[in-house]
Order: structure tokens, then sequence, then C-alpha cells
């Protein structure tokens, strides 16, 4: 490789710079790379000779110092982040195994309200069961009760009513009345 074209960390490190402001450079002056390995741009040093200038006036030097951050306290700051990141983790697995257990405890809870619902369904089939048999029973005494001429069938009953002597005058009766209609029998 040719000293004269560097990287842009390469040439931040000879400026004394950080990367990125070397990048900012570049794109706010539209330089191109004189050369290109793969992914990586190789640029002459003599084209940043105007950021050499900015770099030694008393501003940017202030600048630099407020924006620099060594590896060491980018290190140390994403160890911090990592940390808290990890507390938070923790502090989501703990909360999910709580509603874990929690909602555990709810289905546990429902499935005994389930079970002594069906228990109290089972009674009360037993207590209906047990009721109509009552039922049943008393209206068979009830039945021993009665006369046993009523307890004859409906049709047996007609019947019987038909041959009686005092149904018979009751239809020769009816027949004796005037009809409202003039012109029937």
């Amino acid at each position: 490789m040719n000293n004269d074209l560097l990287t842009k960390s390469g040439i931040a490190d000879v400026l004394g710079t950080n990367p990125m402001r070397v990048t900012r450079f570049i794109e706010r002056r539209k330089i191109n790379a004189v050369k290109k390995e793969g992914k990586r741009e190789l640029f002459k040093l003599t084209q940043f000779n105007a950021l050499k200038k900015e770099l030694k006036s008393p501003e940017a030097k202030q600048e630099a110092k407020s924006h620099a951050f060594s590896k060491d306290e980018l290190i140390l700051t994403l160890k911090q982040q990592l940390k808290e990141q990890k507390q938070q983790y923790e502090q989501v697995i703990v909360s999910k195994d709580e509603t874990i257990a929690s909602l555990k405890g709810t289905i546990e809870a429902f499935k005994q309200a389930y079970d002594d619902v069906q228990n109290q369904l089972a009674v009360k089939d037993n207590q209906i069961t047990a009721l109509t048999q009552l039922t049943n029973n008393a209206q068979t005494l009830n039945m021993v009760d009665k006369d046993p001429n009523r307890l004859k069938a409906p049709n047996s009953d007609a019947e019987s009513d038909n041959e009686s002597p005092s149904s018979t005058s009751n239809v020769d009766n009816r027949s004796k009345k005037k009809h409202w209609w003039p012109f029937s029998k």
C-alpha cells in the first residue's frame, strides 16, 4: 500500500481527530476516494489540508475536546448501557414469571369453581329425580283413593253416558225447541 494513501481512520489518527469528523468533512467537501480496496476507501493526505487548518483554529480545538470520546470512555458507556439493559431484561423475566404464576392460580381457581358447579348440578339432578319419583308416588296414591268407576278411560265414560236413559231424553228436549230460522224442520 502506498504511504500517501490512507483510510478515513488513518487520516483521523494523523490529524489527531476522530474518524467521524473526517467522514463529515468528506461529505461536506464531496471529496472522492483516490482508490478503493474492497470496501475501504483510500484518500491522499493532501486532500485534507483544509481540515488540518480547521483543527488548528482555537474554536475547533475546544469543540473537539467537548465532543471527543476516548475508546475507554466509550467502552465504559457501552458497558453501563449493557448492564442497564440486562437489569431491564431480568425485570421483564421476573414480571413474566409472576404473571404466569398468577394465571396458573387463576386457572386452578376456575377449575375448582367448575368442579363445584358440576357437583351442585349432580346434586340438583338427584333432587329432581327424587322429586319426580315422589310426585309419581303421590299421583298413584291419589288414584287409589278415588272411585274405581272414575278411573276408567275417557272413551268408556262417553259410552256409558250415551247408554243412560237420561241422555236420550235430553236429545228429545232439544229437538222440541223451536229454531230461530223459520225454514228449519
